[in-house]
């Protein structure tokens, strides 16, 4: 029994070291593999990046990737992106495409304006821009308030009473004031408030925000981030704020 074992015991030695050589080389064969993969160094968001930002050297980073990937890979060159204003936001990790980015360093209101959209101004002050707290590529809804009216027809009378009326909803700032950027370093206690708000409306809505505009009074209401929900509303009057008070005897 004991030569079956010792014959066992060698066998096993044997096959435990030619094992170990086809580790070795293996292993050896990754590492000339992992020798040849060439890197390229793109440029990804260190954090987010809101929509109508200018990009600085603070909020990108270097991240070096296969030169083979298939995956986007991004902008090359550190300086065709420091400058540029974004498109659109830009999540933290998110390699820098130049599709995001609008081409020009120093973009007119043109360059900005989403397909299909036109730029639409409205006179602002500070409570209808929600005490100075909106920035460009913020969204809004826009109310508008009518005063009561009466008229007449060949029927007799009708009365359009006082009414609050939610017109437009999840529409995108393009500039606030002269601004088109994001800047909250000017937005200081001790600067003057626009006096202007651009939006970005479809023809449809550019009618309908022109003719609240001549003949009642808006105010914006500022949409949280990522809010983009549309809600049905039938408006309010007096009424819907002080129901009827009035109550039978007995």
């Amino acid at each position: 029994m004991e030569p079956i074992n010792k014959k066992i015991a060698i066998a096993a030695v044997i096959m435990a070291f030619i094992t170990s050589l086809f580790v070795y080389f293996y292993l050896s064969g990754l590492k000339k593999h992992e020798a040849k993969v060439e890197f390229v160094t793109i440029y990804t968001a260190k954090e987010i990046i809101p929509a109508k930002m200018n990009i600085d050297s603070t909020m990108i980073e270097e991240v070096k990737i296969p030169v083979d990937i298939t995956l986007p890979k991004g902008i090359l060159n550190k300086e065709e992106i420091i400058g540029k204003l974004t498109k659109e936001r830009i999540l933290a990790g998110e390699p820098i495409l130049e599709e995001r980015l609008i081409p020009s360093k120093n973009p007119t209101m043109a360059y900005i304006i989403p397909k299909g959209k036109r730029a639409v101004t409205i006179g602002v002050n500070e409570v209808i821009e929600v005490g100075d707290f909106i920035y460009p590529g913020d969204h809004i809804d826009v109310l508008a308030t009518f005063e009561e009216e009466e008229k007449e027809d060949e029927h007799g009378s009708i009365r359009y009473p006082k009414m609050t009326k939610t017109i437009l909803q999840n529409i995108l700032i393009l500039g606030v004031g002269q601004s088109m950027t994001e800047d909250k370093k000017a937005h200081s206690s001790d600067k003057m408030l626009p006096s202007s708000v651009t939006i970005a409306v479809d023809l449809e809505e550019a009618e309908k925000l022109v003719l609240a505009d001549e003949s009642g009074v808006l105010r914006l209401a500022l949409r949280p981030k990522l809010e983009d929900t549309i809600y049905e509303t039938s408006g309010s009057i007096r009424d819907d704020l002080m129901p009827s008070k009035a109550t039978s005897k007995k």
